[in-house]
Formats: structure tokens, sequence, C-alpha cells
């Protein structure tokens, strides 16, 4: 007779809850590092000299069947090294508060609404890695110039998510 292993189910729900945060914690962090970025001036100032046919063919490539590497390359080029390195960043420092928060954070991720920010960012139809992935520099500013060129897609859910980010509960810090 062979006795049942009671503990891989917990495994196994335990390691669902935490994918659904880490899923949680990356959505934040990519969204609020997008919507950060682009209300900057130097992102204003270097869409500005990114010339209007560079961001056509970027925002049609991402649309496309067509490889988006190579737009994707030309964007990087028009990208000043220190707004790259500020966006990293800005990101690791997220990233790294958000971690350290993460046990305190843990009651209010378990809010169902934070469901509702995941499906917007996994049912959109982008041609770049989920918002609810660990991004790099690369697929950052691919988001960012898909905003800047109004991509609907794009567009579209940003907005909702903006929406979404609004009516999330609020962390409510504790009084030392």
């Amino acid at each position: 007779m062979t006795k049942k292993n009671h503990a891989q189910p917990d495994n196994h729900i335990k390691s669902n809850q935490e994918n659904r945060e880490t899923k949680i914690l990356n959505l934040l962090c990519n969204t609020s590092l997008v919507l950060m970025t682009m209300l900057t001036e130097a992102v204003s100032q270097v869409f500005t000299s990114i010339t209007k046919e560079m961001v056509t063919a970027l925002s049609t490539g991402m649309g496309s069947s067509q490889d988006v590497s190579a737009s994707l390359n030309d964007l990087e080029k028009n990208i000043p090294e220190k707004l790259r390195a500020e966006l990293m960043t800005m990101k690791n420092d997220l990233q790294k508060q958000l971690n350290e928060k993460k046990q305190e954070l843990s009651g209010l991720l378990s809010d169902p609404r934070f469901d509702e920010g995941i499906a917007i960012a996994e049912r959109a139809s982008v041609s770049l890695p989920k918002l609810t992935q660990d991004l790099d520099e690369r697929a950052l500013f691919g988001y960012l110039a898909l905003l800047q060129a109004e991509d609907p897609a794009v567009s579209s859910m940003f907005k909702d998510l903006f929406e979404w980010m609004n009516s999330l509960p609020k962390f409510e810090k504790k009084e030392e």
C-alpha cells in the first residue's frame, strides 16, 4: 500500500500563488515605468528627434508578421545611453522595493482586482513580451515607442491599465 503525499497539492497552490504575485509585481513595475517615462521631458525630446518614418515603421512592424528586431535596433540607436541607464536604474530600484515589500503586500495582492490587471496585459495583442513578465530595456522602449506612435492596441491597453491601477486598493503604511 502506498502512502499519499498531501504536501504536493499545497506546493502547487503555493507555486501558483507565487507566480500570480510575480506577474502582479512585474505588471505594476512595468506599467509604472512606462507611464513614468512617458511623462519625462527626456522621452519627449528623444521621440521628437526620431523621424516620423522610423516610428511609423516600428508601429507597422509591431502589428505585422514581419520581424520587428530591425525596427527595435533602429530605435535603440536613437535613444541616449543616459536615458537607457536611467530607465534600467528606475526599474531595478522599483523591483527591489516591491520585492522587499512583497511579504507586506501579500495580503493586499490577494485581492481579486489584481487579476483584472493580469487579464488586461495578457489579452493584449502586442508583438512584445507581456507586461506581466520581467521586461528588458528593449521591450520597455518598444512599449514606449508604440505609445508614442499611438498604436491602438497598446494605447487601449495602457488606458485600461491606468484605470485599473486607479481602482486598486491602497496600501496603508504601518505607523512606526
